[in-house]
């Protein structure tokens, strides 16, 4: 018999669970310290006809980005979205980036607005109770597909909106050691700017499950603190102390039986996909070593995986993408 719940998903970071689309740099004018999302269908109506039209028309056509002395009005009067950047002084880092490096992944938009589809959920609680109860031998052996049927008796429905202050626009960088086993760190790649849910939102649905899922539940969460305390070591080692006290926040954040930690969406890297974390990563490292790409990871003195996704909290490296917790209450 199933049982109707409702579920209910808080942001502990900030988080991007998206659908593929990015705003391009014509799409949008930084204005007022926010991403002004211009409103296209509204401006092509209001200068049909008129002379500056062609000029409109062949400035998208052969720009990078829109100029702001000549149409930053459209900013101010023709924005469908205003989302504020995370920090004033990111306006400064956007006019500095490369044309290349500021298109904008967008969360994922239905017909009422930005939802969290109920795939992400399922996607990460599937994967963390894999990782809690699948053996080194069982991933060896293909013995894992039946763990797959571990959540066949919960169905989600998707999120309802979330209101656009909800959202902010993220600086974000990739970190990685400069050397094996030391403390310094280069930054590799370009920056990338990232439309996210704001910590303290609250996404909410409706759905059934056909019996109870708190020992599930538990070991997901067990599983995604390996995830958690490896992210927490990188940032100790490597001294970014508002890294570090955003992590141990987290961690507080869900306690050992309330709620359920999960890392979802974009940015998590490998470890919060994989199933071998923490000391099943040791485990499982001569499997790893069978396939390319990893092997080659595998083969240096550094830490696997080394890198790790940063964004910035008030122009310093301060949180990674991704931690949630999730919850549900009985309706029946």
């Amino acid at each position: 018999m199933s049982i109707p719940i409702r579920w209910r998903l808080t942001v502990l970071t900030p988080t991007l669970v998206g659908d593929g689309k990015r705003l391009a740099p014509i799409d949008y004018m930084v204005w007022k310290d926010q991403v002004n999302v211009l409103d296209q269908s509204l401006i092509f109506r209001r200068l049909a006809g008129t002379p500056r039209m062609d000029g409109y028309l062949a400035e998208l056509s052969r720009a990078k980005r829109l100029e702001f002395k000549s149409w930053g009005g459209y900013a101010q009067s023709n924005a469908v979205r205003r989302i504020p950047l995370e920090d004033p002084g990111l306006s400064a880092q956007w006019e500095a980036a490369r044309d290349e490096d500021i298109f904008i992944p967008t969360f994922h938009a239905g017909p009422q607005g930005k939802i969290l589809p109920a795939t992400a959920i399922k996607g990460a609680l599937k994967t963390a109770l894999l990782g809690a109860r699948v053996s080194v031998d069982q991933m060896a052996s293909a013995r894992h597909q039946a763990a797959g049927k571990l959540l066949r008796g919960l169905r989600l429905g998707d999120g309802s909106p979330a209101a656009d202050e909800h959202y902010k626009v993220y600086y974000s960088r990739v970190a990685a050691p400069v050397k094996a086993g030391g403390a310094d760190l280069r930054w590799k790649a370009a920056p990338t700017f990232v439309e996210c849910a704001a910590p303290g939102t609250v996404f909410s649905g409706r759905g059934s499950l056909e019996e109870d899922l708190t020992n599930d539940l538990a070991a997901a969460s067990s599983h995604s603190r390996q995830t958690l305390d490896r992210q927490r070591q990188f940032a100790t080692t490597h001294r970014i102390g508002k890294l570090a006290q955003t992590l141990d926040a987290v961690a507080a954040a869900v306690s050992a039986n309330d709620g359920c930690l999960l890392s979802i969406g974009w940015g998590g890297g490998f470890v919060s996909k994989s199933i071998a974390t923490g000391p099943r990563l040791v485990a499982a490292r001569a499997l790893l070593e069978t396939v390319p790409g990893y092997r080659e990871a595998l083969a240096t003195a550094f830490a696997f995986p080394k890198s790790q996704r940063i964004l910035n909290l008030s122009g310093e490296p301060g949180t990674v993408p991704g931690w949630v917790r999730f919850d549900y209450d009985r309706l029946g």
